[in-house]
């Protein structure tokens, strides 16, 4: 039985994965008041935590985000009513990186007994000067986890 299990997880491409279960929280990137006339970008972060359980393995995950209501990474809007206005999520501090549906962000870690969370900071941006009226302006992203 032990050799049939064995063989059965070595044929698998994610055998790891069939023994760990995994959840994803996250927080919001709350970006506050906005100033379309400031000559400084706005700059908010939130975090997506991901938590597995499973045995003793060695389990690789990767975080994707949807492009949210503009459905493009690249372009992410928030909107209030018909008004829009533009931001984007970043895998770092350094804001070079746009977190996408695609590569998203990786990680890998080996399970213990119990939980184990692992916490990923979400930098968001609203560049300095964009054509927005007063407003609350929101935008919802899906936040998917492969493992």
């Amino acid at each position: 039985m032990k050799a049939l299990l064995l063989a059965v997880l070595m044929l698998s491409p994610r055998a790891e994965a069939l023994l760990a279960s995994c959840t994803t929280s996250s927080t919001g990137v709350a970006f506050g008041s906005y100033n379309p006339v400031s000559a400084s970008p706005v700059f908010a972060s939130g975090t997506v935590t991901v938590t597995c359980s499973g045995l003793g393995l060695l389990v690789s995950y990767r975080i994707l985000m949807s492009g949210g209501g503009s459905g493009n990474v690249a372009s992410r809007r928030m909107s209030a009513g018909a008004r829009v206005l533009p931001y984007n999520l970043f895998t770092s501090s350094a804001y070079t990186t746009i977190w996408d549906n695609v590569t998203g962000v990786t990680g890998s870690f080996l399970i213990s007994l119990g939980n184990n969370a692992f916490s990923h900071p979400v930098y968001g941006r609203i560049l300095a000067q964009q054509p927005a009226s007063a407003g609350s302006y929101t935008d919802s992203v899906v936040i998917t986890v492969d493992y």
